[in-house]
């Protein structure tokens, strides 16, 4: 390792330690969370005698619920999309500050690593400095 890179990783060890209490202050409050991605674009729900047979689109309210590899969809009302849109939105804040913290410890380790090696000493010449002295 070249010991040019142990700024830039004391740098990074630093990042995490400056950002990780604000993460964890986040990551461990207990507020609510809905596992679910709500959308409310205009679709066509394909009735023959809707208004969205013939183009005009309606308003829906759909809320993707994951479920392992796939996601299963419902239809809600507008009132419980509106109740509910919160407590998703916490959700996907909590999943975004969790992958941040992973990177930062992920960077982090690899950082520590670099510093490792960078302070390290070779037994062998310190053994050859105890001869010459």
């Amino acid at each position: 390792m070249a010991k040019a890179d142990v700024p830039r990783s004391r740098q990074c060890v630093a990042r995490l330690r400056d950002e990780l209490p604000a993460l964890l202050d986040f990551l461990l409050d207990r507020a609510p969370m809905l596992k679910a991605y709500l959308d409310s674009r205009p679709r066509t729900c394909g009735a023959p005698n809707c208004r969205c047979a013939q183009g005009e689109k309606h308003p829906a309210w759909v809320a993707r619920i994951p479920d392992g590899s796939t996601a299963r969809s419902r239809s809600i009302p507008e009132a419980v999309f509106r109740r509910l849109e919160p407590l998703a939105l916490q959700y996907r804040e909590f999943r975004l500050k969790l992958a941040r913290v992973r990177r930062l410890f992920r960077d982090a380790d690899d950082a520590l690593r670099v510093i490792e090696a960078s302070r390290l000493i070779d037994l062998d010449s310190e053994l050859r400095k105890e001869r010459e002295e």
